[in-house]
């Protein structure tokens, strides 16, 4: 069994994605690398195989007719889902797709980007600012 070495990093290119929605919103989202492990296998090239950890960050900006009353509090959309099904809202378009680029302690450089996948509106459920709330599935690549 490898076992697996936390290593240190710093940001070297860490960009914001707009999604523009066939709603009227634009979400903006950024996925931030929180931590990465050498894993000690490698690629059929011989690179290494890491495995990393991220956090997504979600803004949502609406046109009025969406916004309300802020939420005290949205529960787990795992909640939400029981009562209603959230809303799928179709994505216009994307912009900013940028790789972003990490530098390992080791000198290595990885670069991450994330493919998002589907954009769900939580009905009735709003931001501190009135913004509904929206969930964004993505997948994160990484290339060494």
């Amino acid at each position: 069994m490898h076992r697996m070495k936390e290593l240190d990093f710093r940001a070297r290119k860490e960009e914001w994605v707009n999604v523009f929605l066939e709603d009227g919103s634009v979400i903006r989202f950024k996925s931030v690398l929180t931590r990465v492990f050498d894993t000690g296998q490698r690629d059929m090239l011989g690179e290494p195989i890491y495995r990393i950890d991220s956090q997504n960050v979600v803004v949502a900006r609406s046109p009025e007719e969406l916004r309300g009353q802020p939420s005290e509090f949205v529960p787990p959309i795992q909640e939400i889902a029981k009562n209603r099904r959230p809303t799928v809202v179709r994505i216009k378009a994307i912009v900013g797709e940028d790789w972003n680029e990490y530098e390992l302690e080791d000198g290595s450089v990885i670069r991450t980007k994330t493919v998002i996948t589907k954009v769900l509106r939580l009905d009735g459920y709003f931001d501190p600012y009135g913004n509904p709330v929206y969930v964004v599935q993505s997948q994160m690549i990484v290339a060494t």
